[in-house]
């Protein structure tokens, strides 16, 4: 009898360790990492050497983003070579440490231990390589393949999932809704893959494809808590009654943790108790674990902007930027773009951010907005350098740019030239290079826009008459000729009579300058068909026809 007793309390106790494990394993699979860590704990307990609990209960450290957790677990194990999972371990350490070679060779001993027939063990070594950002995604589909091969008369949902993911990193997703698919085949409650479905068109901004597929992972499985949370996320800045709903299901079906603390106090925001989304930060701060901080103090921000209390909101954004997230975003750059603005901060910082912000943005839309938004704020703030530079960037950003684009900057670079040189009224100089450059960007006008030659010839000639006011080496000149004939020569010569003039007007004074009469007497001529009525150069037609008169009749003095 004592014999059974014996036999009976072993058995008990193998049912329980494996019980813990698959509880882990399935607290995982609802992403309820505490949940998960306590089970493979308790399993651990009993087998402390395990490389199998150790890897799952590393995963469920990962999860509650304690990866100095996960490392110390994995380094106690990692040097068991006849253990496949302590491989899988160790080999997911040298990944993370840019090792590849010595962690491809780690991954194969393990799969070579148990001969490549445990799809387990398979599975285990693709998940590292889809998961740690430097993995192979495409040695994860191999082995995944391998495993499905092994199990083809009962694949379990959750490789054809992982099969999924492999391809979703490589952004293949026609091949990753396809295994998610097969996956729903398989198992029709299996709600992770109408979650994964929804990722895939939420990366695409598609909400019309991907809300559906998360109300379908909550049909199938009502307690599938990323399901909720994604929704609470797409309703959160659409429809913040919606999202307080979902979240409140989502708090019913999560572990309690800085997570969930995080979205409740996210929702204050939402709802515009900006105050009280402040004082609960504040109160969460102190037992909050450090990944989850950095959150905080730009909810934080964000709301002291609401309030503009801008002080406290510039000391938050810095303080979240000394240490950010995983949730940084190119619209954090922007926002604190904003704050500096609205604060009266370092103007250099302001800029600063918003470059980050458009260096960090993948959408061209969103990189032409935070453009826009630059140019915007240098012409609130007064400041022509800037100003110059972000309308320039306009054009330069800008994959099919207009004539009006390229315009603009060469007049803002003229205006920025016009600006330092009256503010540098001892004529430094400093001044030069933007007229350069606006006669260079003008130039650019010309060669790519020919039907706006006109305005091309005639900035450039103002640029290079800036450069020359003296008119000694004759700059402008060139520029004028050809605005002149071009603009005369048009059908539409009527519009560009102010153009024309002005050049007209130069080449008078340059030939005048010159003591080149007779150009003078031309350009004169020129100019009186389009102003016939202007005193002053009837009076110097009048002196100069005179002069040649004179010249010409051999007496009397020539005069001035």
């Amino acid at each position: 009898m004592r014999v059974s007793l014996v036999a009976a309390a072993l058995i008990l106790g193998k049912a329980t360790f494996a019980q813990s494990v698959e509880d882990g394993k399935r607290f995982l699979y609802y992403e309820r990492y505490q949940s998960a860590k306590d089970a493979f704990q308790k399993a651990l307990a009993g087998k402390p050497n395990d490389g199998e609990i150790t890897f799952w209960l590393g995963q469920a450290e990962m999860g509650l983003k304690d990866s100095v957790g996960a490392k110390d677990l994995y380094q106690k194990v990692s040097t068991n070579t006849n253990d496949p999972w302590a491989l899988i371990c160790a080999g997911e350490l040298e990944l993370k440490d840019g090792k590849n070679a010595d962690a491809r060779n780690h991954f194969e001993t393990a799969i070579s231990l148990t001969k490549a027939r445990d799809a387990n063990v398979l599975a285990g070594v693709a998940k590292v390589n889809i998961d740690v950002p430097s993995g192979d995604a495409n040695y994860a589909i191999e082995k995944l393949n391998q495993a499905i091969e092994r199990e083809k008369k009962h694949v379990e949902s959750a490789l054809y999932v992982a099969l999924g993911d492999a391809y979703a990193k490589l952004i293949d997703g026609g091949n990753a809704v396809t295994n998610y698919n097969n996956a729903l085949q398989a198992d029709p409650k299996y709600a992770a893959a109408h979650y994964k479905i929804g990722l895939i068109y939420e990366t695409q901004r598609n909400p019309t494809q991907y809300v559906p597929e998360y109300e379908a992972a909550i049909q199938a499985d009502p307690n599938f808590a990323p399901a909720y949370y994604r929704l609470y996320v797409h309703y959160y800045s659409r429809d913040v009654e919606k999202s307080k709903d979902y979240l409140t299901q989502y708090t019913a079906h999560a572990d309690p943790g800085p997570l969930v603390d995080q979205a409740n106090v996210d929702i204050l925001y939402a709802s515009q108790h900006f105050q009280e989304a402040i004082d609960k930060s504040k109160a969460l701060l102190p037992n909050t674990p450090d990944a989850f901080k950095p959150h905080y103090y730009k909810l934080m921000a964000y709301s002291d902007d609401s309030l503009r209390s801008y002080n406290d909101a510039k000391t938050n954004i810095d303080t979240y930027f000394s240490h950010p997230d995983d949730s940084l975003t190119a619209k954090n750059y922007q926002e604190a773009a904003h704050i500096y603005y609205k604060g009266g901060f370092s103007q250099d910082s302001i800029f600063a951010f918003l470059r980050k912000a458009i260096a960090m943005d993948t959408l061209q839309a969103n990189k032409d907005a935070y453009v826009q938004y630059a140019a915007a704020l240098s012409d609130s703030l007064h400041d022509p350098v800037q100003k110059a530079y972000w309308v320039g960037q306009v054009y330069l950003m800008d994959k099919e740019p207009n004539p009006n684009d390229l315009y603009n900057w060469g007049s803002q670079l003229f205006t920025t030239a016009d600006t330092l040189r009256a503010r540098d009224v001892q004529a430094t100089g400093i001044s030069n290079p933007y007229y350069i450059k606006a006669d260079s960007v003008f130039g650019m006008y010309i060669d790519k826009f020919p039907n706006y030659s006109v305005y091309g010839y005639y900035w450039r000639a103002r640029a290079n008459w800036a450069l020359d006011t003296a008119m000694d080496k004759g700059l402008a000149v060139p520029y004028f000729e050809k605005m002149i004939t071009t603009a005369t020569s048009s059908k539409d010569s009527a519009t560009f009579v102010q153009q024309i003039e002005v050049g007209l007007q130069y080449m008078i004074q340059y030939y005048f300058k010159k003591k080149d009469y007779k150009n003078a007497l031309d350009y004169i001529n020129k100019f009186l068909v389009y102003d016939p009525t202007n005193e002053t150069f009837k009076h110097y037609k009048d002196v100069l026809e005179k002069y040649f008169a004179r010249q010409t009749g051999g007496g009397g003095k020539s005069g001035k």
